[in-house]
C-alpha cells in the first residue's frame, strides 16, 4: 500500500469518529447560531428597508477589535480548538492503523486530517454566512446596499442612528475599499491557514507534553493574543500584529488596505508556510519517537 494511500485510510479514521461524536455536531451548532447572530442585523435591515446584500459576507465575521469576548473570529477558532481537542487522536484502532500505515503514512495521514478538517470548518462558516443573506441576496459583486448603508448612513438616518437600530460590528475598511470576492478569497484562505496551523500546533504540543491539556493550553495563548496585539497595536505599534496568525486572519489589518497598518500578502504568506513547514518537521520527527502507550496515556487525560 503506498504512501499516500496509507495516509488517506488514517484521515479516513479519523473522520470516521465523527459519526458517533455529539461534540462535533454541538460544535457546528453553536458555529451556526453564532453566524446568524453577528449577521441578523444585516439580514433585519435589509427586510425592514428593502436593501439587498451579497452572500460572501465571511470578512465581517473576522474584523479586528480588542475586545475578546462575543467576537466572531475568536470564537471560530476556539471551535477548531475545540474540533481537534481528542489530539493526538487515539481510538482503539489507532494501534493497529499505526502498524498498517507505518509511522510515516500514520503522520501525514493526521496532518492531512488536521488541514482537512480546518478546511472543512472555514467552508461551513462561509455556506451560514452566505445562507444568512439568502432572503435578501443580490448576485452582485458590491456591498452596495445593507452592509453599506450600515457603515455610512442612510439620507433618513445616519450611521449612528442606524447603530442603535441595527447593532452589529462591521469592518468599515472592507466595506469602503474592498470588493466582496477579494476580500472573501483572503479571509477563507488566511483563515484556513490560521485553522491548521493552530490544529498542528495542538497536535505537537500534545505530542510532546504527552499531554493534552499543554496543546489547548498553548493554542488558547495563541487565540487570545489576538486581541491583547490589536489593543496595542494603536496608535503606531501595528507590527505586534505579525506576533499572532489570528491577526492575520482580519483583511482590513493589511497596509494595501489602511496605508498605516503593518501587515502585508507576501509576508503573511511565506509566514504560513514557514510555520506549517516547521510544525509539519516538527511533529514528523516527533512521530517517529512516541511510544503508542504514550498516546493512550494522553487520550486518557
Amino acid at each position: 500500500m503506498g504512501l499516500f494511500k496509507r495516509s488517506m485510510a488514517v484521515t479516513s479514521i479519523n473522520f470516521n469518529c465523527w459519526r458517533q461524536d455529539f461534540r462535533v455536531k454541538f460544535i457546528l451548532l453553536f458555529t451556526a447560531l453564532i453566524v446568524f447572530n453577528t449577521l441578523k442585523p444585516v439580514l433585519q435591515y435589509g427586510l425592514d428597508n428593502g436593501a439587498v446584500s451579497t452572500p460572501l459576507l465571511l470578512p465581517l465575521l473576522f474584523g479586528s477589535t480588542e475586545i475578546s469576548i462575543g467576537t466572531p473570529k475568536i470564537c471560530f477558532h476556539v471551535g477548531l480548538i475545540l474540533l481537534l481537542c481528542d489530539a493526538p487522536f487515539y481510538y482503539p484502532i489507532t494501534p493497529y492503523a499505526i502498524m498498517r500505515s507505518k509511522r510515516s503514512g500514520w503522520c501525514i495521514g493526521t496532518c492531512l486530517y488536521i488541514a482537512v478538517v480546518s478546511f472543512v470548518y472555514i467552508a461551513f462558516i462561509t455556506i451560514c454566512a452566505a445562507l444568512v443573506a439568502v432572503p435578501i441576496l443580490s448576485l452582485r459583486d458590491s456591498w452596495d446596499g445593507a452592509a453599506a448603508d450600515l457603515v455610512y448612513g442612510t439620507s433618513q438616518m445616519s450611521k449612528e442612528q442606524l447603530a442603535q437600530l441595527y447593532p452589529t460590528i462591521i469592518p468599515i475598511a472592507v466595506v469602503k475599499y474592498l470588493y466582496p470576492s477579494g476580500a472573501t478569497l483572503y479571509t477563507f484562505l488566511t483563515a484556513w491557514a490560521s485553522f491548521t496551523l493552530l490544529g498542528m500546533i495542538l497536535y505537537l504540543v500534545s505530542l510532546i507534553s504527552k499531554n493534552i491539556l499543554w496543546g489547548l493550553a498553548a493554542t488558547g495563548i495563541i487565540v487570545f493574543l489576538d486581541p491583547i496585539l490589536t489593543w496595542f497595536t494603536f496608535p503606531k505599534k501595528f507590527w505586534l500584529q505579525y506576533f499572532s496568525p489570528v491577526c492575520w486572519t482580519s483583511v482590513e489589518s493589511l497596509d494595501s488596505v489602511q496605508p498605516y497598518r503593518a501587515l502585508n500578502i507576501p509576508t503573511i504568506s511565506a509566514l504560513y508556510v514557514i510555520l506549517l513547514s516547521v510544525s509539519f518537521v516538527a511533529i514528523y520527527y516527533q512521530s517517529k519517537r512516541i511510544m503508542i502507550t504514550d498516546l493512550q496515556g494522553n487520550n486518557e487525560q
